[in-house]
């Protein structure tokens, strides 16, 4: 069913769990057959691949990488288990790619529909703005899953191919098996999933003030940086506890055994203060919003 047929039944009538579930997917499929977003998942498709094949040649010959600490986190036990480029390829991509890629979804949300002049249209259907806000911001939280899986997946692939894999080393030194590996590699995924909930709702946030969806994927992902260069200024540490990124590689706690929880309750509870105070932004703006302008 297009976005059109569920206007066109939804229209007339009040709305309906169905109808809403309906238009939720409509969004979700809208969204990911874009060619912007599948440029974007390519994009960080490539990562994984690109860091297993620069592992493989830089240590064919018996060399080593990131030995002095240089690169992404884990890129040294690489060539070890396979299953560590997973963490590699998450912690190379938490920092910029992923939430550009969903800044730019959460940016286009609101303003690109907007913009296109269909966003009067999805009103005259009975969702309301506040059902609609919350079905385009739950599509967003979907691209976040999907944006992360697409890494998780890609590394998984390249490293069983071009590594060997098995049971692997905990930061803590312990070993434990594949199966358990892999389960952690899952919930690894789903946290750094969790981690661009804030993202999400800025963007969202963001995409509410204006009438192009340019300028808010433009201002989303100039604010990202901003905030991931605030939080490197040593000048700024009382500040950086309560900027979003903070808290992002500390998914890495998983690989201890015992796991470390308190940066990651930290980094959870931060994204849920930060999805709340843009989410309540966002329906604020939106509903006063004069979508006629």
């Amino acid at each position: 069913m297009s976005r059109a047929d569920v206007l066109r039944t939804g229209a007339g009538r009040r709305p309906h769990p169905l109808w809403s579930l309906g238009l939720l997917r409509s969004e979700l499929l809208t969204t990911v057959r874009r060619w912007r977003t599948l440029a974007l998942l390519g994009v960080l498709a490539a990562v994984p691949v690109l860091v297993g094949i620069a592992v493989r040649i830089e240590t064919r010959g018996g060399g080593t990488v990131g030995g002095n600490g240089e690169g992404p986190a884990f890129i040294t036990q690489i060539t070890n288990n396979g299953l560590f480029l997973v963490f590699t390829a998450l912690a190379a991509t938490l920092p910029f790619f992923l939430p550009m890629a969903v800044g730019v979804v959460a940016g286009d949300a609101i303003a690109g529909e907007a913009g296109a002049g269909t966003l009067r249209y999805l009103l005259v259907a009975p969702a309301g703005r506040t059902r609609l806000l919350l079905v385009k911001y739950a599509t967003v939280l979907a691209f976040c899953l999907l944006a992360t899986l697409v890494v998780t997946v890609s590394a998984l692939l390249v490293g069983a191919l071009l590594f060997p894999m098995g049971e692997l080393t905990t930061i803590s030194g312990t070993r434990i098996g594949l199966a358990e590996g892999l389960g952690r590699a899952l919930l690894i995924a789903l946290v750094v999933a969790a981690s661009l909930v804030g993202v999400a709702a800025l963007g969202l946030f963001v995409s509410t003030l204006t009438n192009s969806g340019i300028a808010a994927m433009a201002t989303t992902v100039g604010l990202l940086i901003t905030v991931q260069i605030v939080d490197q200024i040593p000048q700024l540490h009382a500040l950086q506890p309560y900027l979003f990124p903070h808290y992002w590689l500390s998914f890495a706690d998983l690989m201890r055994d015992p796991v470390y929880w308190d940066d990651l309750m930290n980094n959870l509870g931060l994204q849920a203060l930060y999805a709340a105070v843009f989410g309540s932004a966002a329906w604020a703006r939106f509903t006063a919003k004069d979508i006629n302008a």
